[in-house]
């Protein structure tokens, strides 16, 4: 899969009919307040944003100086931020682990949020410790990866979301938006509280 890039020069890592299908929810949903963790580039922040009310509450959770396998994520999404603030929203960007307390308490406080989409840590603790940590302030959290696949001789940092998302959607509402035509990559899962 390649990047996408949207907006202006943002890239991201969603599929476009799934990034698509999930602003369009968006939409429907009347989102005004929004909660992403783990916004990288600002590619998905912006586009989800274009489908938001008008003067919205966006807050993002990234790591500061970006990643090791992109470290120009930082100021992409720095530049995304004042970008959506310039067409009205309120942007309050969080620099930190997710898991830190500060960071739990700074976002609780901004809260609460009529949708959070965890894309953070994908593995099983990070995972887990957001859910644990940030579902309580929504009602509706999505998460991005469901349907993540590789083969067992992948050598990349392990996802565990698909797992973790068969284990909390039961006894929820939910949708899942997964168009990849392998099956094997990404995919959106949103859960209604």
């Amino acid at each position: 899969m390649s990047d996408l890039v949207v907006g202006d020069g943002y890239k991201t890592l969603q599929d476009e009919g799934e990034l698509e299908a999930f602003a369009a929810l968006v939409r429907q949903e009347g989102i005004s307040s929004y909660l992403e963790i783990g916004s990288k580039f600002g590619g998905s922040l912006w586009r989800v944003a274009q489908e938001m009310l008008p003067e919205s509450r966006i807050v993002t959770v990234d790591l500061p100086g970006g990643t090791k396998a992109w470290k120009e994520s930082e100021a992409s999404l720095k530049r995304c931020s004042e970008e959506l603030r310039k067409a009205g929203h309120r942007v309050y960007n969080l620099w930190g682990n997710s898991q830190d307390k500060k960071i739990i308490e700074k976002v609780r406080s901004l809260g609460p949020y009529d949708l959070i989409l965890i894309d953070g840590d994908h593995r099983m603790p990070g995972v887990t410790a957001d859910w644990k940590n940030y579902s309580g302030m929504g009602k509706r959290i999505a998460f991005h990866d469901i349907s993540w696949r590789r083969a067992p001789t992948w050598e990349g940092t392990r996802i565990d979301v698909p797992e973790f998302w068969r284990s909390v959607k039961e006894g929820h509402k939910y949708e899942e938006i997964v168009m990849c035509p392998t099956g094997k990559n990404n995919g959106i899962g949103v859960l209604w509280r």
